[in-house]
């Protein structure tokens, strides 16, 4: 068993099976954290954007191994539940990766209240799925923050937070193991500052505040108003996802580039393709996204082709 190195009694939130808990899971308890209890989710209604989700020890294991109490509640709202968790007396809450809203009197319940790592820089990106976001909206930076929790969606103080570059043709997976591992030191920073009581707060500001609804279908079709360099960066962090519409015909993308090319007319039109130096593009108000790989029903469509649709 790892030494217990730290006094705050932590109470872990986290979901079965998910990698970012797995991940600051492994590094709290390699840090001696003084974990008294572990609340998870199980995986039957998580969401994620992940392609892979990754390994490592999950919370079950990590109790087995650790002996300290696991509990799986229906509802976090449960009477039952909220009373047992109580008896495990923890200073405060730790949420790394857990999907539920945390009800007040939950998060009253610890005298130092409920501190969550969120993958994005809030106040952007709050709520679902930030990774995903981040590169949709074409961000070029993002990072960890570290912050408390109220009765708001991702609105509680901020206790500190990193940054970390977006790169073009990042996926939902190398952004997030670059935000993850520049919040590996927010958490020993964490731990130490719970111990000596000197956690600082920052109130956000809500005028940058942005919200992250579940994403849909509609999310995935290319709107060719938007720039090309964001347009592939959505293709590629999800290859064969995005797609574009062509006489009631959903085109697949898995490979594209950005062109640097003058327009030598006023009366192009958007979601037409055209040929230019034998590579099939798409105007867009900054640049041309040329179309490399392609798939109709599932099948390799040659990008040529397409042309036969500039009609409809």
């Amino acid at each position: 068993m790892e030494n217990i190195l730290h006094k705050t009694r932590i109470a872990f939130f986290g979901t079965k099976g998910w990698f970012f808990t797995n991940k600051y899971l492994e590094k709290f308890i390699s840090s001696g954290a003084n974990i008294v209890v572990f609340v998870q989710d199980t995986t039957g209604s998580f969401k994620s954007t992940l392609q892979d989700e990754g390994s490592g020890e999950i919370i079950e294991q990590a109790a087995k191994r650790l002996n300290v109490p696991v509990l799986t509640p229906e509802d976090i709202k449960d009477k039952k539940f909220q009373k047992q968790f109580t008896l495990y007396k923890p200073d405060v809450i730790v949420v790394c990766g857990y999907q539920y809203y945390i009800p007040k009197e939950v998060i009253n319940a610890v005298p130092i209240g409920i501190i969550n790592f969120h993958s994005s820089l809030l106040p952007r990106h709050c709520g679902m799925h930030p990774g995903f976001w981040t590169i949709w909206y074409g961000d070029r930076t993002s990072g960890m923050t570290v912050h408390f929790m109220d009765d708001g969606i991702d609105t509680g103080d901020i206790i500190y937070f990193s940054k970390v570059p977006v790169k073009t043709g990042d996926t939902i997976e190398t952004l997030y193991e670059r935000i993850w591992n520049s919040g590996m030191t927010l958490a020993d920073k964490l731990l130490d500052d719970l111990d000596k009581g000197s956690l600082l707060r920052k109130k956000q500001d809500y005028s940058k505040y942005t919200y992250n609804y579940d994403i849909c279908e509609r999310d995935f079709e290319l709107d060719f108003r938007q720039p090309a360099e964001i347009l592939k960066r959505r293709i590629m962090m999800l290859p064969g996802k995005f797609y574009f519409n062509l006489g009631c015909i959903k085109f697949y993308v898995y490979d594209c580039d950005v062109l640097n090319k003058p327009l030598k007319t006023r009366k192009f039109k958007i979601n037409i393709p055209y040929l230019i130096n034998e590579q099939i593009i798409f105007v867009t108000p900054r640049q041309f996204l040329a179309i490399k790989k392609v798939k109709k029903d599932g099948m390799d469509f040659n990008p040529l082709d397409l042309l036969k649709y500039n009609n409809f």
